[in-house]
Order: C-alpha cells, then structure tokens, then sequence
C-alpha cells in the first residue's frame, strides 16, 4: 500500500486480498467471428419479436 494506516494488520490483509486478483486466463477472450455471431443472434431476435424492448438491448450492446 502507498498510504500509510494506523492498522498493520489490516493493511497487510488489504495487500494479500490485492495480490490474490488474478486477470481471467486468456483463453476466456471471444474471437471476431464470436462477435459478429452474436451480433447476428442478438438483432435477429430483436426483430423477430413484437417487443422493441430487445431491440434496444441489443443496440445497447452492440454500443458497450
């Protein structure tokens, strides 16, 4: 930690939890054509029912 705490204990437990985060392993990452897959199902099924609702997560997806 940079900052200085009044607690030792608890600023070595605040460490250990810090270095315990790990990144998701790499092989969990989504390829193009993953993307472009979803992009289809996803607009696909906005349309293809009456609620404009799934439309507009869709769209909020694709704009994420």
């Amino acid at each position: 930690m940079t900052v200085q705490t009044r607690d030792p204990a608890f600023a070595s437990y605040v460490n250990e939890i810090a270095d315990s985060i790990r990144w998701p392993d790499p092989s969990f990452t989504v390829t193009p054509w993953e993307v472009v897959t979803g992009v289809f199902v996803a607009f696909y099924e906005a349309f293809a029912t009456p609620d404009r609702v799934i439309l507009q997560y869709a769209l909020k997806g694709i704009a994420f």
